[in-house]
């Protein structure tokens, strides 16, 4: 039996473009991706916690954000760049066709310990449209 993990795990668009601005080699985008994917082992039983392991990454949640958006830490480097973040969102749990989903809405290299306005509200706005696209105008079987 192959491991599938608890999640499926979506890019939204606009963070594969954000991807590609920090990574335009190949190679570097599948080693941030393999990262990403760890995202489908989440931890449910402490999904609650402000910040954790999950697997050899650590991870917290974004408290200038609503509920919900968090944020990967890797500390290795790639592609000449270190401490990047995948800020992903936990996909609404209610909704399991056929896995609950962790969606990656953005992908930076996050050089100060602060978030900015502009990347609280760039999240944000991600949110909403991963909300209005794929949960509230979207007929699941």
């Amino acid at each position: 039996m192959p491991l599938e993990g608890d999640y499926r795990v979506r890019v939204f668009r606009p963070a594969w473009s954000d991807a590609r601005h920090w990574f335009p080699r190949t190679r570097d985008l599948i080693e941030v991706r393999s990262h990403a994917l760890k995202l489908r082992f989440w931890p449910s039983a402490n999904a609650s916690e402000q910040e954790g392991q999950l697997l050899d990454l650590d991870w917290c949640w974004i408290r200038a954000c609503h509920k919900g958006i968090g944020e990967l830490r890797i500390h290795d480097e790639i592609g000449g760049h270190d401490n990047i973040r995948i800020v992903f969102l936990k996909g609404n749990p209610a909704i399991k066709v056929p896995l609950p989903i962790m969606w990656i809405i953005a992908v930076l290299q996050k050089k100060r310990n602060e978030w900015t306005t502009a990347n609280i509200r760039t999240f944000n706005g991600r949110r909403t449209l991963v909300n209005e696209r794929f949960y509230e105008n979207r007929v699941f079987d």
